[in-house]
């Protein structure tokens, strides 16, 4: 299964965490910043130029910024639920 590698130690604020995914499954610059476009780009496809299947990795999760930690876990949770629903995306996080 493809990897996708995110860098947690990078992200300082919610917008972070968008813009390192977004790079890494080059989302149109139109994509929406909230998780039902997130949600949406993902499960249904055709919008990004990486498409599932594939793992979410994020290195230095412990690393992220008291800023961006709150959306980062909920960032895991979304995928972690969308996994659980039958979508063909997983992901993995490394301290």
């Amino acid at each position: 299964m493809r990897e996708i590698i995110l860098d947690g130690g990078a992200w300082k604020s919610p917008h972070d965490i968008y813009d390192s995914f977004f790079t890494a499954v080059g989302a149109p610059s139109w994509h929406g910043r909230n998780f039902n476009a997130l949600h949406d780009s993902i499960a249904t496809g055709q919008i990004n130029k990486i498409e599932i299947p594939y793992l979410v990795r994020i290195k230095n999760y412990a690393s992220i910024a008291p800023g961006a930690r709150c959306m980062a876990a909920d960032f895991v949770g979304l995928i972690q639920d969308m996994h659980r629903s039958g979508i063909l995306v997983n992901i993995a996080v490394d301290d």
